[in-house]
């Protein structure tokens, strides 16, 4: 039986990231990204989510599981880390292992000192990821994830931002109203 592939979109709305981080410039540095939180949307057909925005995926048995990430006018972006591309996920557990991420994900990489495994890019290209789950995902994994991007502002410069959809965040206040 071939496996079931889940391709996992994530859209984020950087015009509307920068138009309400502007007043602040110490963000959007690799240091302290922007929190992108409030700004993007996670969709994939199928899959299950959980959480008061459906924003938390669950993984699920014997899954293949392709992540992209764009703009909300479908330009490409990079995930980013420290000068490498990859994916940071975190095991919600008291105690992460080697053990417990393998009968996460097939082929897990190996798990640092903090408990988090980094993914890195499928490809060349620093916008796509590929996570396999085994045959038997508990609960579906009880795994955080977040993502440190970077994109390129109209003027040209690059920004650095992160969604962490486990965060403590506040929904952004309205908008200003002109006069």
């Amino acid at each position: 039986m071939d496996k079931r592939i889940y391709v996992v979109k994530i859209r984020v709305y950087t015009d509307e990231l920068l138009a309400f981080y502007k007043d602040d410039p110490s963000f959007g540095t690799k240091e302290k990204p922007l929190p992108a939180e409030s700004f993007y949307e996670l969709t994939s057909p199928y899959a299950l989510f959980w959480g008061p925005l459906k924003n938390i995926l669950i993984f699920d048995n014997d899954c293949i599981y392709n992540w992209e990430i764009e703009t909300a006018n479908g330009e490409q972006l990079d995930f980013s880390t420290n000068d490498e591309s990859v994916m940071e996920l975190k095991m919600l557990t008291d105690k992460p292992s080697e053990e417990k991420w393998r009968k996460v994900f097939k082929n897990a990489p190996a798990m640092d000192p903090s408990g988090k495994i980094k993914i890195k890019p499928k490809t060349t290209t620093k916008n796509e990821f590929e996570l396999q789950t085994s045959d038997n995902v508990a609960d579906g994994g009880n795994i955080k994830y977040s993502f440190v991007f970077e994109f390129k502002t109209k003027s040209g410069g690059s920004k650095f931002a992160i969604i962490d959809p486990m965060s403590i965040t506040m929904p952004p206040p309205p908008p200003p109203i002109d006069d």
